[in-house]
């Protein structure tokens, strides 16, 4: 690295609309959740839906539906940042597979 360019390895959502058209439900719910959305992405609606599982009164069929989901989805979330901090792409790459798989499974459970 030097004194004043920076090599980073991150991921980013290349197009927000793609969320709200791929996971419509999970992404209304993370949304609506009262905290400052800066953005609309993939890793922030993963932030989103774990804060609202923790702090949201949502329905008690629907938290028991989604909550091992969510937790699921943010411990992927966390291990794809680790991943991509110890500048190892390839990890992250699979877990950002893995992380959209379950939203996957949660869209399909959204109650």
């Amino acid at each position: 690295m030097g004194k004043v360019l920076q090599i980073r390895v991150t991921s980013c959502t290349w197009n927000e609309d793609l969320v709200e058209r791929e996971w419509p439900r999970l992404a209304e719910l993370a949304f609506s959740v009262p905290i400052r959305h800066e953005k609309h992405g993939v890793m922030d609606m993963v932030k989103a839906l774990h804060d609202g599982l923790q702090f949201m009164d949502w329905p008690g069929e629907r938290r028991q539906a989604l909550a091992e989901g969510i937790r699921k989805a943010a411990a992927l979330k966390a291990d794809m940042e680790k991943a991509l901090a110890d500048w190892d792409p390839r990890t992250a790459n699979r877990l950002s597979d893995a992380l959209e798989e379950q939203l996957d499974i949660l869209e399909r459970k959204f109650v």
